[in-house]
């Protein structure tokens, strides 16, 4: 990001406090060309169309269905291409275009805040219990399902979808972000993906 301002806006993954952040930054920095798009972005993720006021984050779901995508395209390729492409859609992703390298930075940025923020998530107790989730993984067992849920929600549903041009800002920004999460994760996600192909 161009400057730490917008990147601290990247790196928050708590909305109320990213929304502060928005606003100040478009009263005080100077505008790239993309703070109409990033107010687009920001609206389109966290507005719930059905019930208006209810706190919701739509990428962050993104993240979750992508990993079921994964899943299904094996059998019902088409339909996840057409999912995919409704929610890239729905969530303005598809215009960054519009507003050029800035727009193109800012979709990146919130692509990256998205996957950081599924990964924040999984730091919970709740996540990659075993035992019919009776017991807690340790730490090796849920960064091991951490590569795979990144793998699986980027790189992974692209090659099984053949969209592979059409995700691939995606996919740097899903490895970015775990990569993020520190240690080896990036030698990791590299590991799993080899021995996936």
């Amino acid at each position: 990001m161009k400057t730490t301002s917008w990147a601290e806006y990247y790196r928050e993954t708590e909305p109320k406090r990213r929304k502060e952040i928005l606003e100040q930054n478009c009263e005080t920095e100077a505008d790239d060309g993309a703070n109409a798009y990033r107010e687009q972005l920001f609206e389109a993720r966290h507005t719930d169309r059905k019930r208006p006021g209810h706190e919701v984050d739509l990428m962050l779901f993104m993240c979750v269905n992508f990993i079921q995508l994964y899943k299904s395209a094996r059998m019902f390729r088409g339909s996840a291409v057409k999912e995919i492409r409704a929610t890239m859609k729905e969530l303005a992703l598809d215009q960054a275009d519009a507003y050029g390298e800035a727009g193109r930075e800012a979709r990146y940025g919130e692509m990256y805040n998205a996957a950081a923020r599924y990964f924040k998530t999984c730091e919970s107790p709740g996540y990659n219990r075993r035992l019919f989730g009776l017991t807690a993984s340790g730490d090796e067992g849920r960064k091991s399902r951490m590569c795979r849920d990144a793998w699986q929600m980027s790189e992974g549903l692209a090659a099984r979808t053949g969209m592979e041009a059409e995700l691939a800002e995606w996919n740097r920004a899903v490895l970015d972000a775990f990569a993020a999460t520190g240690g080896d994760a990036r030698d990791a996600y590299q590991a799993y993906s080899r021995k996936m192909k």
